[in-house]
């Protein structure tokens, strides 16, 4: 298959996971025989990556208003749909997403459609997003063929709040390779022993319910440091005076952003990584942990509750006093930690390698394709009344 995939980013510094989970479906699709080209907002290291293996990426160029604006040049993103066979779109609160849908169902082209969790957005939403989501919005997700969650929590929030038909929505988690490599990690990490956090720092995320946290246990840990890893995305300068005002600033560090090798250097000296996220889809880096055999606090909206039904870490409300609590019963049994970790990594490696999810991925767009070519249409047609109507009025009221 010829298949099209867009996203909003391709750095992987600012596209974090949605990023690295687009980056790897082109990786995987291409090494199981398809063909690939990406269409993105934002350029960077990933599409550097992805164009020297040969895979095309088309960039559009953005201006920043209060939301970004891409650019598109109509031909070379209509040339792009045109000859693919299938399209999988990622990301809802954008224009490119929005364009790619339009051009597909103008030339009859089928495409998947995965929010990764950004129809959490819908709760409450500002009068700006409304507005998306009533005149752009539910057109788009209406027209797909398909829709992609990220776990069967999101599938089943997808169907509650859009009203859509259950057999319209599959699920296709994140995925974490077999085998990672810390070949060329360069990252300087503590000497302590030391709690990890990955991931931007941004509201959230969650950093600033981990550093109270933190801030709480210190005393009763004194060998144990946090390390903060991340780009910060507005939150550094408020995080780096808090730990000062708490005299942790020598036990805490700010790594800034790492790249692949560092990070995973960093999950396996960590005794454990925290994710503290206040929404989150499904946690690519507690996979990511997992994989390399480190065990896992997180919240309870990240997405990845398994983790302490298979004995891999813990999973807390996502407040001060929920992460307070776990980390003090996982430094409490810091002998077992290494075999939470290692049980954890099985999991991970029997449940969510990349190549047999990108595989599923790739069955659902062929099936996609053929059952398009088979009705001699692509699209579902939006009605003026739809089950979405109803519910877009609920979350209203």
């Amino acid at each position: 298959m010829n298949i099209l995939l867009t996203t909003v980013s391709l750095s992987s510094k600012a596209g974090g996971g949605t990023a690295e989970r687009t980056r790897r479906l082109a990786r995987h699709l291409v090494a199981q025989g398809h063909r690939c080209m990406l269409a993105t907002m934002e350029d960077g290291d990933l599409a550097d990556e992805l164009r020297s293996m040969g895979i095309p990426v088309y960039a559009a160029p953005v201006i920043k208003l209060r939301f970004r604006v891409p650019l598109i040049r109509p031909k070379k993103l209509s040339e792009a749909v045109r000859s693919a066979d299938a399209i999988h779109i990622l990301g809802y609160w954008n224009l490119l997403s929005v364009a790619t849908a339009f051009l597909a169902t103008r030339f009859g082209k089928p495409y998947a459609f995965s929010a990764a969790g950004e129809f959490a957005g819908l709760e409450r939403p500002r009068p700006i997003a409304h507005a998306f989501h009533m005149l752009l919005g539910r057109r788009m997700v209406h027209n797909a063929g398909l829709l992609v969650a990220i776990t069967p929590l999101e599938r089943m929030q997808i169907i509650q709040r859009l009203g859509l038909s259950p057999e319209r929505i599959v699920v296709v988690p994140n995925g974490v390779e077999p085998s990672p490599s810390a070949t060329g990690a360069a990252v300087v990490l503590p000497d302590a022993p030391f709690i990890l956090f990955v991931g931007r720092l941004a509201e959230v995320k969650g950093p600033d319910l981990l550093l109270k946290a933190f801030a709480a246990v210190a005393p009763t840990s004194p060998d144990v440091a946090l390390v903060m890893s991340g780009p910060d995305f507005g939150m550094g300068a408020e995080l780096r005076q808090e730990a000062a005002e708490r005299g942790l600033a020598g036990r805490v560090f700010f790594s800034g952003h790492l790249g692949e090798a560092d990070r995973t250097a960093a999950y396996r000296r960590a005794l454990f990584l925290v994710v503290p996220s206040r929404a989150e889809a499904m946690s690519l880096v507690a996979v990511e942990a997992g994989a390399a055999g480190t065990p896992v606090l997180l919240t309870d909206r990240c997405g990845f509750d398994e983790v302490e039904a298979v004995g891999g870490g813990r999973v807390v409300p996502a407040t001060v006093e929920g992460l307070r609590e776990g980390l003090n019963a996982m430094l409490s049994r810091r002998s077992t930690l290494p075999l939470a970790g290692e049980t954890l990594r099985l999991h991970v490696e029997r449940t969510y390698a990349w190549p047999a999810i990108v595989a599923r991925l790739a069955g659902h767009l062929k099936s996609l394709e053929e059952q398009a070519a088979g009705r001699g249409m692509t699209t579902f047609a939006p009605s003026s009344s739809t089950r979405d109507d109803g519910a877009a009025a609920k979350d209203r009221n």
